[in-house]
Order: C-alpha cells, then structure tokens, then sequence
C-alpha cells in the first residue's frame, strides 16, 4: 500500500505544482499588459500620404501585405536601431521584396537611407535593418519606412506596398527607470506600450513569439493599436479616405487573430 500511496500523493503534488504554475503565468501574463496608449500622437501629414496598402495581394488573399504599425499616426521609438515587422499574405510561393527607409526632409524629396532585398515569407515578417555598430535613425527625425514584394517582375504596376511612419524620440526619464528593474521581454513591452512606444513595444513582444507569429503579446498589441487608428475627426476625411482607414483597422484585427 505505501508504494501506492507514495505514487497517488505524487501525482496529485504534480497537479498542484502544474495548477499553480499555469495560474502564476496568467497572472504575470495580465498584469504584463497593460495595453497600447499612444498618447498624443501625430497624424501622419496629408502630404506623406499615398495609396500604398491598397492592392490585396499577388494571388487575390484577403489580408493585404500590412506593415505593423499605424498607418495613420507617426509611431514612435526611443531605439536608433530599431526592429520593424510587417504581414505577408499567406501565398506559398517566395517573391522577391524591398525594404526602404526615407529621411523626411523639410522642403525636400525624402532622402533614401535604407535599402535591403529580401525573400518573402507568409506571416510575419521582422527586420532590424541597422547593424548596432553602424549609424542608424537620428534622434528627432521622422522616417518612412516600406515594403514592397514584387508579384511580377514585368508588370510593377502590380507590385504590393505598405508603409509607416516613425519618429526617433529621447527616451523619457520615468521609462528608463521602470525598465532598470524591468526582468524580461514582457514587463519591457508593457512598460513601452503604456509609454506609446509602438516600436519598442512590439520588439519585445516578437521576442516572445514563434517565427514567423505575433505571439499572445504581440496580438494583444496590435488589437489595440487597431483601438487607436480612427482619426479623432473625420470631417474633413474623404469618403475613400474613410474607407482606407476602415479597411486597415479591420485587416489589423484580422492579423492579431489569425497570427497569434
């Protein structure tokens, strides 16, 4: 009987060892994030705008090629080498894709910076396209950075773009003292998202995920994001101005689901 015993009590110390773990992990989990406050974000200039983001994909896919980020507001980061993710529709076959980065430049044509070739691959998609000991983004300068996946080399009217903007901001004094004593990827995604460091904040969550996945961080992220893309106003939005806008808050949605 005590052999029996001995096995029943350690099964039953198991289950409690599992329990307690799996309800410490939701409570980390939760209390990680604490969700996305841009705060007082710019909306992206009616002069930086175009029409990238509109063609649905090389075979048709209901997702279009979508960088991560706001597509009506001026994300953020405190990182002069930061990392940038974007969806590829989930077609089977690898095409060849551009990535860029331009300087805006006042008065001026935006000023190439960055230009890698790649391979696509359906999902996510992250680059860090700054090595750590070269010259990256510039504090208080604003960037655009895109995508571009060439469906048919001899047709380039059919290419798939999206793209984002982003600004190099200091880094402010109450969020590096939070992640002094922040001990892993998921306190600092909080800590940047609450700080409306959209780029920072999504870094750390891909750190998290699977390849080629936003992970349950990065979906959260992104639904919220989706929360905060309307324009405070929509007066003086066109009608297909609207649209774009909609269209992109529901393919951001449909991202975070299907990605996680």
């Amino acid at each position: 009987m005590i052999p029996i015993r001995w096995f029943l009590n350690k099964r039953i110390n198991i289950k409690l060892v599992i329990s307690c773990t799996l309800s410490l992990g939701l409570i980390v989990t939760s209390a990680a994030l604490g969700g996305y406050e841009p705060g007082n974000q710019k909306p992206v200039p009616k002069d930086r705008k175009s029409d990238a983001g509109t063609t649905r994909g090389c075979s048709g896919e209901d997702i279009p090629l979508t960088v991560i980020a706001s597509g009506n507001y001026v994300g953020r980061t405190i990182s002069g080498h930061p990392t940038f993710a974007w969806f590829v529709p989930g077609d089977s076959a690898s095409k060849p894709m551009k990535f860029m980065i331009y300087e805006w430049v006042p008065s001026g044509k935006p000023k190439e910076v960055r230009n890698i070739s790649l391979q696509s691959s359906p999902g996510i998609m992250k680059l860090s396209p700054f090595p750590e000991n070269k010259l990256g983004l510039q504090l208080g300068k604003e960037y655009l950075l895109q995508v571009v996946i060439h469906c048919d080399p001899d047709n380039p009217s059919g290419d798939l773009v999206d793209e984002a903007n982003v600004e190099v901001v200091k880094m402010p004094a109450d969020v590096q003292t939070k992640l002094n004593k922040a001990v892993n990827s998921l306190e600092k995604a909080n800590i940047y998202a609450e700080a409306g460091l959209w780029y920072n904040a999504l870094d750390e969550a891909l750190k998290l995920a699977q390849v080629s996945k936003l992970g349950g961080v990065g979906s959260t992220l992104l639904k919220d994001l989706a929360k905060w893309e309307a324009p405070k106003t929509t007066l003086e939005l066109s009608p297909r101005e609207r649209e774009t806008i909609e269209k992109r808050i529901e393919n951001l949605k449909k991202i975070a689901d299907s990605q996680r």
